[in-house]
């Protein structure tokens, strides 16, 4: 009987699924202080950052399901899991949540640095290198997926600083992390649709790793515009008294 469950050595499922579940409390923890810097209660401050994680653990749970049922498991382009969680995941995220006010209020509390920030997730991308290591992904894309995504990481905290510091070049360094980090993932998107279609990325469709092209070109990509929406919200607003955060960037 044939089973979608990955190849890899139990500590290296056990590791990821704990490092990707950290990931999106992580993801939470920036919105949860951009409740409390709005003035809500900490008691709805805590249901934001509880419903993001209930939110993100159902979608898992969904993907998983199918994912173990082997309905990701064929070769196709685009690839299943985009059309059945990928691309859906996109519509929530740009078509209905970045359009309410709660989000808007959210995004004028929230600090640009935390924003970058939480890019340090992306370190989970050394999964990557592991599963090339153990020759279940093919190098050329194990090393593009795995080289953007730490870089990425990487820099978003110095990227961060540079904001918090007000350093006169901090507008200038976060357009370009931002760009390069969208950058990267339309790469790995590309390179990812070039090399399924001779059906060598099966890890990417079976369970826990199916998680990744679910929930990260998706959730990346919006995390990008949002910083992008910051930058322009503090350029083209007023900034409000008593909150620096909210001073515009210049020149």
């Amino acid at each position: 009987m044939e089973t979608y469950v990955s190849a890899m050595p139990l500590w290296a499922i056990v590791l990821f699924i704990a490092g990707f579940l950290y990931s999106i409390i992580f993801i939470s923890k920036p919105v949860k202080q951009a409740a409390l810097n709005a003035g809500m209660t900490p008691q709805k401050a805590k249901n934001i950052q509880l419903g993001i994680i209930i939110f993100y653990v159902a979608y898992l749970s969904y993907v998983s399901v199918f994912a173990l049922m082997g309905v990701f498991d064929v070769d196709a382009i685009p690839p299943k899991v985009m059309v059945w969680a990928g691309f859906p995941l996109m519509v929530i995220l740009f078509g209905f949540i970045g359009n309410t006010r709660l989000f808007k209020t959210l995004l004028r509390s929230i600090t640009l640095e935390s924003l970058i920030a939480v890019h340090v997730f992306r370190i989970l991308g050394i999964f990557f290198i592991i599963l090339y290591g153990y020759r279940l992904l093919p190098a050329k894309f194990a090393f593009s997926a795995d080289l953007g995504d730490i870089i990425t990481a990487i820099l978003a905290l110095p990227v961060a600083r540079m904001v918090a510091n007000k350093h006169p070049w901090r507008k200038a360094a976060v357009y370009a992390w931002n760009i390069f980090g969208i950058l990267d993932i339309i790469n790995l998107l590309t390179v990812a649709v070039l090399i399924g279609a001779n059906g060598n990325l099966r890890e990417m469709t079976i369970f826990p790793f199916v998680w990744f092209p679910a929930f990260a070109p998706a959730t990346i990509l919006f995390l990008h515009t949002v910083v992008f929406r910051k930058l322009y919200m503090l350029e083209h607003e007023q900034p409000v008294p008593f909150n620096s955060h909210l001073a515009p960037l210049p020149e």
